[in-house]
């Protein structure tokens, strides 16, 4: 049964073998080399000491089906508030709910830990798919890069959605 958990060390390497696929397989990151284990690890304590959430899809058979981990949106603090996320989901469980749960709990989480706007960045081409998916999960476009990124022999267009969290309303914090 699939579960929706908090990620820890030891999801590391097949966090890891996940990212590695995407990143030589396919243009929805624009990594050229999978990075090793220790950078993944890096990766990971940075986030989840800077106060992101960072979760995980067991598939309960010892099997990550993916992930998904919030990250800074920009670095000035003033934008402390918005997350960008990132979901990567395993070759074995695609198109089976995998993706919209770890989304899903994404949201919950950014949400009880006070974000305000999530922000997806979109590889067009290659990311189609993904518009699609974040699209029905509330996102809207709010704008396009054309031609800021070259991979795989080809330039590659960055394509920003957005969704509120909670209220969204955006007022001032305390």
């Amino acid at each position: 049964m699939l579960q929706i958990r908090e990620a820890n060390e030891q999801d590391l390497p097949q966090i890891a073998a996940i990212y590695g696929l995407a990143v030589t397989q396919t243009l929805v990151t624009w990594d050229y080399e999978a990075p090793d284990l220790e950078t993944m690890r890096q990766r990971f304590m940075q986030r989840t000491e800077a106060g992101f959430p960072y979760l995980v899809a067991d598939t309960g058979d010892g099997e990550l089906g993916g992930f998904a981990c919030g990250s800074s949106f920009h670095p000035q603090p003033g934008f402390r508030f918005s997350v960008e996320n990132s979901i990567y989901v395993a070759e074995h469980c695609r198109r089976q709910g995998v993706g919209r749960r770890l989304l899903e709990g994404l949201i919950a989480e950014c949400e009880s830990r006070g974000f305000r706007q999530m922000i997806a960045g979109i590889s067009v081409p290659g990311g189609e798919t993904s518009l699609v998916f974040h699209e029905a999960l509330g996102f809207r476009k709010m704008g396009e890069l054309p031609n800021v990124g070259w991979k795989h022999g080809q330039w590659l267009s960055a394509l920003y959605l957005q969704r509120p969290l909670g209220d969204g309303a955006g007022t001032r914090p305390g």
